[in-house]
């Protein structure tokens, strides 16, 4: 039990400066996505569940790669090469069925931060008039880290497992 706490702690930590990194500088280290991936696998290993921590890191990556194959968009386009191997570090630790939680919380988050950036800038409207058009540049406030908004999801999923399962 206490080896898992102190797993959770290093894990939430590592979530934390991804977002961090992402948000400041627009990346998130290699080095950082592979030490959660570790202590996804670590984890894993520990609670016995090592093939759900290797289906939820590749569900990660499909779930990463999704736009490129569905979109017809350049590959990473709009995602970059480190949101993609957080998700799949993500995956590690979850196992798919909260991988899809933790997705979905980052993604609804991604939304409304995106719209809010637009709305502040007074572009909205200029993008939902512009959204169908092919080829045209992004406005720089469609741009998003999107580390940050899966860290977001990240804590928000475990403050409610915390709440609603009553502990780690």
């Amino acid at each position: 039990m206490l080896v898992h706490v102190f797993l959770k702690t290093l894990f939430l930590g590592a979530v934390g400066a991804a977002a961090y990194t992402d948000w400041r500088w627009r990346i998130i280290p290699n080095a950082l996505n592979a030490f959660i991936l570790f202590l996804g696998v670590s984890n894993g290993i520990l609670t016995h569940r090592l093939l759900e921590s290797a289906c939820g890191t590749a569900l990660g990556l499909v779930f990463g790669l999704l736009p490129a194959l569905i979109l017809r968009m350049p590959l990473l386009s709009g995602i970059g090469g480190g949101d993609l191997k957080m998700m799949a570090a993500l995956g590690a630790w979850y196992g798919p069925q909260t991988l899809l939680w933790v997705l979905a919380a980052g993604s609804v988050l991604a939304v409304a931060g995106g719209l809010a950036n637009l709305a502040r800038s007074k572009k909205l409207l200029l993008w939902v008039y512009l959204l169908p058009v092919r080829g045209r540049e992004r406005f720089d406030e469609e741009v998003l880290p999107f580390g940050v908004y899966l860290a977001a999801g990240t804590y928000l999923i475990e403050a409610a497992k915390f709440l609603l399962l009553g502990g780690m």
